[in-house]
């Protein structure tokens, strides 16, 4: 019988592969950039949001206005918000076991928690996102220690983390079997980045998100049938 430690490594290690080169990569460009060391570090421990630690950098050595880094933060952080509503019933009953698994709700993290059945969501939640942030922390830690010495000798750091979205985009695929969400989303992006390039990102998430929740009011029946059908595959 699989352990709990098992299964908790086998759901993040995939993570832990992406996050220690991308953590180890935003180590060495904060630190490039004049950032101090510890600075950085309590960044990842205490922001821990990928893509928006890397927009941090420039914002803070150009010294942007609190508005600019207010906005910038509200922009790449708002699809966090609709990653917790469908989590909700599922997060730790304990406060600070709850409010933790929340702060640290990455996408990875929603990724990985989505795979895991419902019935042992809950009782996983912390533990899987407490690794996970782990990697990242240790990834950085790497970076301001070393990245002076060995950046050089790993090339194409940068391309980690878009390696490790299209693990976790198969293994949700493979988990739910739902193809939809997916064409949605990729469609609304290319349209993104037609209209509106400078807010791809947001704009495509405002874009798939009416899309699926028209569908879902319109052909409630049709979502129903998708997840029965992925919860048989999954087990």
């Amino acid at each position: 019988m699989t352990s709990r430690r098992e299964v908790i490594l086998g759901l993040t290690t995939p993570v832990g592969m992406g996050y220690i080169p991308t953590g180890f990569a935003f180590g060495v460009l904060a630190c490039q950039a004049g950032l101090s060391p510890m600075l950085v570090i309590a960044m990842s421990i205490f922001i821990f949001a990928g893509a928006l630690q890397f927009a941090a950098v420039p914002l803070l050595t150009s010294a942007s206005d609190l508005g600019t880094v207010a906005l910038s933060t509200l922009l790449i952080n708002l699809r966090h918000i609709l990653y917790a509503v469908p989590l909700l019933d599922y997060f730790p009953t304990a406060r600070v076991c709850r409010a933790y698994v929340v702060a640290v709700l990455t996408d990875e993290n929603y990724s990985v928690l989505t795979t895991i059945p419902e019935e042992a969501r809950r009782d996983l939640a912390t533990a899987v996102s407490l690794v996970n942030h782990s990697y990242w922390v240790g990834g950085t830690v790497l970076g301001v220690l070393l990245g002076t010495h060995v950046s050089h000798w790993i090339p194409n750091l940068d391309f980690a983390l878009p390696a490790l979205f299209t693990i976790l985009a198969v293994e949700q695929y493979m988990a739910r079997r739902r193809w939809v969400p997916a064409v949605v989303g990729i469609g609304a992006y290319f349209v993104a980045k037609v209209m509106l390039p400078n807010y791809a990102l947001i704009v495509s998430l405002g874009i798939a998100l009416a899309i699926l929740l028209t569908r879902s009011v319109a052909l409630p029946s049709a979502f129903d049938g998708t997840v029965a059908r992925g919860s048989d595959g999954n087990n």
